[in-house]
């Protein structure tokens, strides 16, 4: 499929540039690098005791390419590797046309729905994306897919509108309004729409519906962000297994809802080697019901040091701990997860 879709693409890029032969091809490149130590321990429910530990090396390479054949076409390609160079994932590869105050899209993409997946990996102070993008990729809905998308620039807004298609018959429909900066703050909404398969007695077609609410804020002292999300979990549902680690199993038509907030407290350090700390944290709240014994919280303190004027070499270093009280007696939210990475990042 994949290679179909890139041939597809370099035939609709060859074409325009034909077209457009008169113009000089551009070509544009860039990426992120970081390696690093991950250390997670599971556990901890039984008198605080881990009951087993990871530590592993990390590395991400990132590559992502612009080539402009023409004045108004853009194709866009990224690709990311592990530090062996021996696992590699297509993060993106579509072509895009631009029109006077919007522009089109054809090809692999994300889907625009939260805050942390319309954010680029070179503007998220985390190297890990938090818990409710995780459960939610789980559920299918944040998996990179074939995609036609519009964007169109309104003076005060852009609104987003895009169609998906994967591979599991299942088709998505996403709206997403991101408005301007408006007194250093910024606002989001976005809905999507999913139309799939279900075994009954037979395939049956069935719809599900998704929504995200989020804002940010940039000042002086503080930059924060907040987000909700809401929506029904039509395969999976998290669970806490016997060894106190998630697991999402089939429960179909169980609904969730997510909070999530993340601030950080620049501070300018205009140094030789040091331009700048960013100590930062994020908490988030993941519930498939209203009892709250069941709801999973995630506690994540870090700091990032920048070691250049455009922060492009970084020492990012964070704690990870989710807890519940999920499957206890006590309803008192207990830590089953811990995890300390610290990594180096290079961007160019």
């Amino acid at each position: 499929m994949n290679k179909i879709l890139i041939l597809i693409i370099l035939i609709f890029s060859a074409a325009f540039s034909q077209e457009k032969a008169a113009k000089k091809e551009k070509v544009k490149f860039g990426g992120k690098a970081d390696i690093g130590i991950d250390f997670k321990a599971v556990g901890g429910l039984d008198g605080n005791t881990v009951n087993d530990s990871r530590l592993k090396r990390t590395g991400v390479v990132e590559t992502e390419f612009k080539i402009l054949p023409a004045d108004s076409v853009q194709l866009e390609f990224d690709l990311e590797f592990d530090h062996r160079f021996a696992d590699k994932s297509l993060k993106k590869l579509f072509i895009r046309y631009n029109f006077d105050n919007s522009n089109a899209r054809l090809g692999f993409m994300k889907k625009m729905f939260t805050l942390e997946e319309i954010k680029s990996s070179k503007d998220r102070l985390f190297s890990k994306k938090s818990m409710i993008h995780d459960v939610l990729d789980e559920f299918c809905l944040l998996e990179r897919d074939f995609t036609l998308q519009y964007r169109y620039n309104f003076p005060y807004y852009t609104l987003i509108g895009g169609y998906s298609a994967d591979g599991s018959n299942s088709h998505f429909g996403n709206l997403t309004l991101l408005s301007k900066k408006i007194h250093n703050m910024r606002f989001a909404a976005a809905g999507m729409y999913q139309n799939y398969q279900e075994w009954t007695v037979e395939w049956e077609r069935k719809n599900a519906f998704f929504g995200n609410l989020g804002m940010t804020y940039d000042g002086k002292i503080t930059d924060f962000e907040i987000e909700g999300v809401f929506g029904t979990n039509i395969q999976k549902r998290v669970i806490l297994r016997e060894d106190y680690t998630l697991e999402y199993s089939d429960n179909s038509g169980i609904g969730f809802w997510g909070l999530r907030f993340q601030e950080s407290f620049p501070i300018e350090m205009k140094r030789k080697h040091l331009n700048k700390i960013i100590p930062f944290y994020e908490i988030s709240y993941l519930n498939t019901s209203t009892d709250l014994q069941k709801a999973y919280y995630q506690i994540r303190p870090a700091v990032n040091l920048c070691f250049t004027p455009k922060n492009r070499l970084q020492w990012r270093t964070n704690v990870d701990l989710i807890l519940t009280a999920n499957n206890q007696e006590s309803k008192r939210p207990q830590i089953i997860s811990e995890r300390v990475i610290t990594q180096f990042v290079v961007m160019w």
